[in-house]
């Protein structure tokens, strides 16, 4: 199997959390004979898995890559989201239920040819004990039912039945009502979408000193979408042009109005809203904007203790004053807008993002590690969380013993200096590493 597609599994991060296509599925059930599996090149033999990508994703031996159907976990690999609150207890939890282990797979009646669009298989997980995987990981809070496309209609009784346990239970994605990602969230740093309202009519949304204005209510989830995952997907340079196209303006100051409201990105699409200190989890998309305009006019017409009891009879939950205060919206901001600049002098000196530009050439290249990911076979260090598009280093396997142990712990977040040539891989650039010479650690800029 190709490097990056074992590592990352280039087919899942083309869309958030598709577990398969309108395209790939059937209107009505289609019996799963065991010729018409022959047909598919499926079979319902064990398979031993070899490799577990994240919580609902893994690699069987003979059949390739599974993406499990009817569930959904937090994402860990996706190169236009961040990792996940957690998306990596999720893949741990899997990995160590299945790598290793026989598995065989049943398929749903409605796929209409059990692979989806990304050539993925699509099944229900069983191990040779009885263990069916997708009911581990909803009773155990570690993914969600994931019902959005044709489902046997008895499985998604079922899944909907164990997922309400969990929240019964309050465990993993469901514990205090998923207020704990929210504290995650803001431990990471992720993006906070400033949302004000302006007038009766209009709002206006901020990141950083970028001010997009006026935004009518109708609007305000689909722009805020189209920010937070812009943030993502572009590099800082790109970034800010990006901003310019969609019509952001950088001002000096958004102002410190006491009716400013914050949103944040949470897992399985949903939204968090911020004020203040109070916190409200897991909004769904199509309730954000009725949301949004109900927590304007409560700031507008209570004071403060008449607020308080308001939000907190409303699921608004008390955000810990330390958590709160290491927040600065701005300074979060500037992270992901900051376009690298080298310091040193030099023609074959450039910032990360420009690497594109020097496909076949030996350069020094510049700029800070933003992730990284070991797959055993190889080390990846990445200049930025959507490694599909951008500069990238990679050592393999072969030259592990050259380099610092653990590699992917060893330059996160470290700025460097790398030489080497830069060739191009599945559309982006990337430096292979054969030498720790070949890379410097360099002083924070």
């Amino acid at each position: 199997m190709n490097r990056f597609i074992s590592f990352y599994l280039f087919p899942l991060i083309l869309l958030s959390g598709l577990l398969f296509s309108a395209s790939a599925a059937n209107d009505i059930a289609v019996p799963v004979t065991d010729e018409l599996l022959r047909t598919l090149g499926l079979d319902r033999e064990y398979h031993k898995c070899i490799s577990v990508a994240d919580g609902d994703t893994l690699t069987l031996e003979g059949l390739g890559t599974v993406r499990f159907v009817g569930v959904d976990t937090p994402e860990k690999n996706h190169p236009q989201l961040p990792v996940q609150f957690m998306s990596k207890e999720a893949g741990a939890f899997t990995g160590k239920i299945c790598l290793g282990k026989k598995i065989r797979l049943e398929y749903d009646p409605y796929d209409k040819d059990k692979r989806g669009n990304y050539g993925r298989v699509l099944g229900y997980v069983y191990l040779k004990d009885g263990t069916f995987l997708q009911e581990e990981l909803i009773k155990n809070g570690y993914a969600i039912a994931y019902t959005k496309y044709p489902l046997d209609e008895g499985r998604r009784a079922q899944f909907l039945a164990w997922q309400q346990e969990a929240k019964n239970r309050g465990i993993g994605l469901w514990k205090d009502d998923g207020f704990p990602e929210v504290l995650w969230i803001l431990k990471q740093k992720q993006p906070l979408l400033q949302v004000t309202k302006v007038s009766k009519e209009n709002w206006k949304i901020a990141f950083g000193n970028w001010i997009f204005e006026p935004v009518q209510y109708s609007d305000i989830e689909n722009n805020l979408k189209q920010l937070y995952s812009s943030i993502y997907e572009f590099s800082p340079r790109e970034l800010q042009a990006k901003l310019t196209e969609m019509q952001y303006k950088e001002k000096l100051s958004t102002g410190n109005y006491p009716s400013n409201i914050f949103v944040i990105g949470m897992a399985h699409k949903k939204w968090g809203i911020i004020h203040k200190n109070y916190a409200l989890p897991r909004v769904l998309p199509e309730q954000l904007g009725e949301k949004l305009k109900h927590l304007s006019g409560w700031i507008n017409e209570y004071n403060e203790e008449e607020l308080r009891k308001v939000l907190l009879k409303n699921q608004y939950r008390l955000i810990p004053e330390r958590s709160i205060n290491s927040v600065e919206q701005k300074k979060i901001a500037k992270t992901f807008l900051t376009i690298y600049e080298v310091r040193a002098t030099g023609e074959d000196i450039i910032p990360w993002d420009q690497a594109g530009n020097y496909i076949g050439k030996y350069m020094s290249v510049e700029g800070k590690i933003a992730r990284t990911h070991n797959s055993g076979k190889a080390c990846f260090l990445n200049f930025h969380n959507n490694w599909t598009r951008y500069f990238s280093l990679v050592i393999f396997d072969n030259a592990f013993h050259r380099f610092p142990e653990k590699p992917e712990e060893f330059y996160l977040n470290e700025f460097v200096r790398v030489k080497g040539k830069i060739k191009k891989f599945r559309g982006r650039p990337e430096i292979v590493l054969n030498s720790p010479n070949q890379i410097e650690i360099i002083d924070n800029p």
